[in-house]
């Protein structure tokens, strides 16, 4: 008597895990994302250049991307000289921070045209930021 309880219990145990598992499947299944991201807007997290003051708050600048600015990831990967005329058709300027594992003297002023990039064997291989200051 006690096994036929045992087995029962493993029975509707396993129903109510096939169950869930169903409906989990179900709802993945029904859900409308193709695999692409549908981006409905700017990239927020990307660093842009050049950026445009906008006024203060609490007594600190605040910026935002210019009309014309771009997604400084795109400098990545590029040859020094093609990412300074990239930069530049933008009306930015890149200031090499670190170039082949050593740190460049930079400057410290706040320029929010100024993208500051690491350089290894001449090409682009990291963004700093923009603007600088300390």
């Amino acid at each position: 008597m006690s096994g036929q309880r045992v087995h029962r219990r493993l029975l509707s145990v396993a129903a109510a895990t096939m169950s869930i598992i169903i409906g989990a499947l179900t709802l993945t299944g029904c859900s409308d994302d193709s695999g692409e991201a549908k981006a409905k807007g700017r990239d927020l997290t990307a660093l842009q250049c050049p950026m445009v003051e906008t006024g203060q708050n609490g007594g600190a600048d605040q910026y935002r991307p210019a009309e014309n600015a771009f997604d400084t990831a795109e400098l990545l990967g590029l040859e020094l000289a093609e990412a300074r005329e990239k930069a530049a058709r933008h009306s930015c300027e890149i200031i090499v921070s670190r170039q082949d594992d050593k740190n460049l003297p930079v400057p410290i002023e706040i320029d929010p045209t100024r993208i500051y990039v690491y350089v290894a064997h001449g090409v682009v291989s990291h963004i700093e930021g923009v603007g600088g200051g300390l």
